[in-house]
């Protein structure tokens, strides 16, 4: 791995982690990819650490508000900016209906082609702050 910032991509459909690594790699950020929830908790015991994270929210064997709970309790995860992914627009709904510090989350993106432009904006600012 460089030594570029990493995004971590959490998704089990293949067509939307494709999409979605080949806009972080195109804005030039390095990208781990996991396929299930099980794989997602076992990746919260490594380093290195990822400097953000596309979650999606319904994955085989373990849940994303579990993994994203999971990883909140981790003190080497706390902070890292964690974006949950949905296809499903009331689920979307829901979570957005979370006072923020319940949700655990930074924010909610559905999937689809707007989801593009928000993770553009999402990892131009990261850059920045960098």
């Amino acid at each position: 791995m460089s030594g570029n910032q990493l995004v971590l991509i959490i998704e089990d459909n293949s067509d939307f982690q494709h999409l979605y690594g080949i806009v972080a790699e195109g804005a030039g950020f390095t990208v781990e990819q996991v396929y299930d929830g099980r794989e997602a908790l076992a990746r919260l015991d490594r380093d290195p650490i990822p400097d953000i994270v596309f979650l999606d929210a319904f994955l085989p064997h373990v849940g994303g508000e579990d993994v994203l709970a999971a990883a909140r309790k981790n003190p080497k995860w706390a902070k890292v900016p964690i974006y949950i992914l949905t296809a499903d627009v009331r689920e979307a709904q829901r979570l957005r209906g979370i006072k923020p510090e319940a949700l655990l989350a930074n924010g909610v993106i559905e999937k689809g082609g707007d989801s593009i432009a928000v993770l553009r904006v999402l990892l131009a600012d990261l850059r920045k702050e960098a």
